[in-house]
């Protein structure tokens, strides 16, 4: 059976096949709706922790007066021993059964593949050993957190952070004890570890520096408009969730139910929400097109897994479209997009089940996908409509899917299609021109599409994943915080979820 990718399965969107190459560029759109909508964190800053305690190191790297090359040194050093220790302490505590799980969420810490054999065979941790090998970055995960740690106000994001106006000193405190263990020579035993849970990553929720990492994504007096938007974002995050199974459909999928496709939108999330949930209803429709892209060019490119020309590549593509019209297939054959009240029915998710029921999306699966798409922008309100066009003219959206299908609407599907791959193909070439750049080794052209005399070859495979909209990131941060808990098997509010919600 074909595994499944999508809005529900983005958890991991760096992951080797998925590498953002992005071949048409076609994914900007996405990462601009995600910035928006959820600055405070990206695709791989899933860990609320980490954001404290990078914001108690630049408190220390203060007190230290670290500002030169040296300072910068010793800075990093203790970053990548502080780490480990976070990390070990969630790593063994991970294996008690005591809800661990229903608090930490379902990504692992950082370091985890170095950090977990190392306790298995030893039963301990070499603290100064593993922080010279659990990040091959100098900085360790500190530059990973930077951007948003920033955007939070809780450092300033500099090469050595000074803190910033959300860091509380006091607040911060209770993870002084990180930094003297990072500091010990001796290793940590199972004994030791299992004595430090309370530093876990799954127990700040109601510790002090969840309550200044609570601050700074929702008060955030120097950056009220951010503090707005995770507001509003986090408020209908749990109406999203709330009585969902936990291992249901995904945290994208379930979003996607509450401000797409519930009737009474208005009613639903009240005055206050409803412009919000309506820029989130345009950003996921849009997702789908994207993720639709994705997907044909994946599909087009994969018979040059071996070597083959572009023809062959094109007539595999088009091999089982049916005889019609691009009008009939595309367009007169299309289910509605709204109800009799203007509500979006969802279309997509049915398109969806279907190809789950196929094991795999078929060639025109993908492209009624793009034409739902087109279709919509008839129907939309005006501030749903904005956020689903974009603000980027080249991006391949609903519109150039919309010319398409009003130009090429008499011709044969086959011959429309086998055109529109073949300008893909030129894009794509394009778009890595646009990216070449020249270093230490020669011209880098970044594809996976390589040249073989008269022939071309798919080096790896192209991503064909949905984009994150950091929607799972947010969610595992949320849970962390208290603002989102689990019930047994179902989502419900977190014990923090009216302070940071009405």
């Amino acid at each position: 059976m074909t595994v499944m990718l999508g809005p529900a399965w983005t958890l991991k969107p760096d992951t080797p096949e998925d590498t953002g190459r992005q071949p048409l560029a076609v994914e900007t759109v996405i990462g601009a709706h995600a910035a928006a909508l959820i600055p405070g964190v990206i695709t791989t800053t899933p860990h609320a922790r980490y954001l404290a305690l990078h914001a108690r190191l630049a408190i220390e790297a203060q007190r230290c007066g670290w500002t030169d090359n040296e300072g910068l040194t010793a800075f990093r050093a203790l970053v990548r021993r502080s780490e480990v220790v976070l990390g070990a302490v969630s790593i063994a505590h991970s294996e008690a059964e005591d809800g661990h799980h229903l608090r930490a969420g379902s990504f692992g810490v950082h370091g985890v593949n170095t950090i977990r054999p190392e306790l298995q065979r030893h039963r301990a941790v070499d603290v100064g050993r593993l922080a010279d090998t659990y990040s091959r970055v100098r900085g360790g995960y500190l530059q990973t957190y930077a951007g948003i740690e920033a955007v939070l106000g809780l450092t300033n994001g500099g090469r050595v952070p000074l803190p910033g106006p959300a860091a509380d000193t006091d607040q911060l405190a209770v993870l002084d004890e990180i930094l003297k263990l990072a500091q010990r020579e001796k290793p940590l035993s199972l004994a030791d570890l299992d004595a430090l849970r309370h530093l876990c990553v799954c127990a700040m929720g109601d510790a002090s520096d969840g309550e200044c990492v609570r601050n700074a994504y929702f008060a955030g007096p120097e950056r009220p408009g951010y503090a707005q938007t995770h507001r509003n974002s986090a408020a209908l995050l749990v109406g999203a969730l709330a009585g969902e199974q936990v291992d249901g459909e995904s945290i994208d999928m379930s979003m996607d139910r509450w401000c797409c496709f519930r009737p009474g939108l208005r009613e639903m999330v009240g005055e206050d929400l409803y412009l919000h949930a309506l820029a989130w209803r345009g950003a996921l429709l849009r997702n789908w097109s994207v993720w639709a892209w994705r997907l044909i060019w994946a599909r087009l490119v994969s018979p040059l897994s071996g070597t083959g020309t572009l023809e062959q590549a094109i007539t595999e593509f088009v091999r089982d479209l049916p005889d019609a019209t691009v009008r009939e297939a595309l367009v007169d054959g299309l289910s509605p997009v709204i109800d009799g009240v203007g509500t979006p029915l969802p279309v997509e998710h049915d398109l969806y089940d279907e190809a789950l029921n196929s094991d795999d999306w078929t060639v025109f699966g993908m492209l009624r996908l793009l034409a739902v798409g087109a279709r919509r922008l008839d129907y939309l309100d005006p501030v749903t409509r904005d956020a689903f066009v974009g603000a980027f003219s080249d991006d391949l959206g609903p519109g150039y899917v919309a010319a398409w299908l009003a130009r090429d609407g008499h011709r044969p599907l086959v011959d429309a299609v086998s055109d529109l791959a073949g300008a893909l193909f030129h894009r794509a070439e394009s778009v890595s021109r646009q990216k070449m750049q020249w270093t230490r080794y020669g011209l880098r052209l970044p594809t996976r599409l390589r040249r073989v005399g008269d022939r071309w070859r798919l080096e790896g495979r192209e991503g064909r994943a949905a984009v994150s909209l950091r929607l799972p990131t947010f969610t595992n941060v949320m849970q962390q915080l208290g603002v989102l808990s689990q019930n047994g098997d179902t989502w419900r509010a977190g014990r923090h979820a009216d302070e940071v919600t009405s």
